[in-house]
């Protein structure tokens, strides 16, 4: 039966299609990273659609840190071939990290189930927020520019 089961998975088009439907009722990875790390009371900020006005989102997140409350704002960024997000959260405990989202590594677009993957980097101390020329938080630097490889924590180089 596990065969089956992964056989199905495996199958890129039944595994997007799939996830299509489980994305919208239930989340994608970094939403469920995210909520976890902020909490049962952490104010959940939004999430900013590609194009879209982040500044409420983004207004949220900067409240809720100068208040010291826990929250999460996330901002899908336009990929090449897949669904990319990134955000940052402040747990209960008062740590900071950015978030990263990519929906399908192997490139095959959209949401894989079982293939997409988030991932938490650390943001540095003293914590300090900026707004880029975008209008979106990050915690590494508050100009745009082109990551030095894949893995690095620059999360929307445009």
């Amino acid at each position: 039966m596990a065969i089956i089961v992964i056989l199905f998975f495996s199958l890129g088009f039944i595994d997007h299609a799939v996830s299509g439907l489980a994305t919208k009722l239930f989340g994608d990875s970094i939403d469920w990273h995210s909520r976890w790390l902020i909490g049962r009371k952490g104010i959940d900020c939004g999430r900013v659609k590609v194009g879209g006005d982040p500044k409420r989102a983004t207004d949220c997140a900067l409240k809720a840190q100068s208040d010291g409350k826990p929250f999460r704002v996330t901002y899908n960024i336009m990929g090449y071939d897949s669904a990319v997000a990134g955000g940052v959260v402040r747990t209960s405990s008062g740590e900071l990290y950015a978030l990263s989202f990519v929906g399908d590594p192997s490139g095959s677009g959209g949401i894989s189930l079982l293939r997409q993957h988030s991932s938490k980097t650390a943001c540095p101390q003293p914590y300090h927020l900026w707004v880029n020329p975008k209008g979106r938080i990050n915690c590494f630097q508050q100009e745009l520019s082109y990551p030095k490889d894949l893995m690095s924590p620059n999360l929307e180089p445009y």
